[in-house]
């Protein structure tokens, strides 16, 4: 702030520097030089009328402060809901909040209003964000997820479909057939209806029921209905056991595969 005096005497004045009067009147000067410089102050009309001046910018100021803010101009009020409703536009994809049609005049709005308005449109803006985040997690949660196999993804247990033929086997391509269930972890059980079904024709050839099989599915073996379950060689993890029987349970193949 450039200096200014008035008179023509002394750094303390007369001439009085403005910036000294100011500081003297915001109370930043140390309590000895203050009360020198009041004491002179008090009675120099000169000095006086710039501390007068100060009093009154300082009044104005603390009125200012509590005053309601003056009405926002239509214009500006246009303008500033085009924007946002244009920003709106840009990071949504095309869409924006829609105001009530208004008259032909725009209405005048105040600050207050405006910041409401914004905050509307902030909160709408989020809103959207938050369900389209919740959209892209429950997308993930039904993709099929990738177990750790030594880097390699397990494939996702698959059913088979309901017009898809039985695989035919014989004897001379069981462990083929076996791969293949193991592979695409299918759990069809076909004829056997369900896990119980299952579970029912493991028992009954000798099976612990509680043994969970890498792969069922319906075949013909030999020509004949019947499914295939492989299992888990308990302590082998080289073999599999492969069980082949008709939907009556009756056994048509039982062996090991594998090296």
């Amino acid at each position: 702030m450039t200096d200014e005096h008035r008179g023509t005497r002394g750094p303390e004045g007369p001439p009085w520097s403005v910036d000294l009067l100011a500081d003297l009147h915001a109370g930043v000067l140390d309590p000895a030089q203050s009360a020198r410089l009041w004491a002179r102050v008090n009675v120099d009309p000169e000095a006086k009328a710039v501390i007068d001046a100060l009093n009154s910018v300082q009044a104005g100021l603390g009125e200012l402060a509590v005053a309601p803010a003056p009405p926002m101009p239509a214009h500006l009020a246009a303008r500033l809901d085009a924007a946002l409703d244009g920003e709106a536009r840009r990071a949504f994809g095309g869409v924006a909040v829609q105001d009530p049609p208004r008259p032909g005049v725009a209405p005048v709005l105040d600050m207050a209003e405006a910041r409401r308005k914004r905050g509307r449109r902030t909160a709408w803006g989020v809103g959207l964000l938050t369900a389209a985040a919740a959209a892209v997690a429950i997308g993930y949660g039904v993709l099929p997820k990738t177990q750790e196999t030594g880097g390699i993804a397990e494939p996702v247990p698959s059913a088979q479909l309901p017009d898809e033929a039985p695989l035919a086997v014989s004897r001379g391509n069981v462990g083929e057939v076996a791969g293949k269930l193991t592979t695409g972890k299918t759990k069809d059980y076909g004829p056997l209806k369900d896990e119980a079904g299952l579970k029912k024709c493991l028992s009954s050839n000798g099976f612990d029921a509680k043994v969970a099989p890498l792969g069922v599915r319906p075949v013909t073996y030999d020509g004949k209905a019947a499914v295939m379950a492989v299992l888990l060689v308990p302590g082998d993890n080289g073999r599999l056991q492969v069980l082949v029987v008709q939907p009556d349970c009756t056994q048509l193949f039982n062996d090991k595969i594998g090296r």
